[in-house]
């Protein structure tokens, strides 16, 4: 993640029963950051378990973390770390 120019700001970030794993920030874009470690799946099986369930949970998680916070841009993104390597997905979802 430092790689691609992004800050973290908090890990396991918990509310109303949602998590984030990550919390970071890309300039001035506040990142949400699902993290799927799968070490003997194959290349995206992390990306396709992030489903329109999850994705409402992280969303709502992150409005929590928002709550009172100067207003900024946000983006949901997810990483992927599987045998074959690692995939970072900006703009997930």
């Amino acid at each position: 993640l430092k790689k691609n120019g992004i800050r973290i700001l908090k890990r396991r970030f918990l509310s109303g029963g949602g998590e984030i794993d990550l919390i970071g920030e890309d300039q001035e874009i506040i990142c949400f950051i699902e993290v799927k470690y799968r070490p003997r799946g194959v290349p995206g099986e992390g990306l396709r378990a992030v489903d329109s369930r999850k994705i409402e949970r992280i969303r709502k998680t992150a409005a929590a973390y928002m709550k009172g916070k100067k207003e900024r841009p946000v983006r949901y993104d997810v990483l992927e770390i599987a045998a074959a390597g690692i995939t970072y997905l900006r703009n997930a979802f």
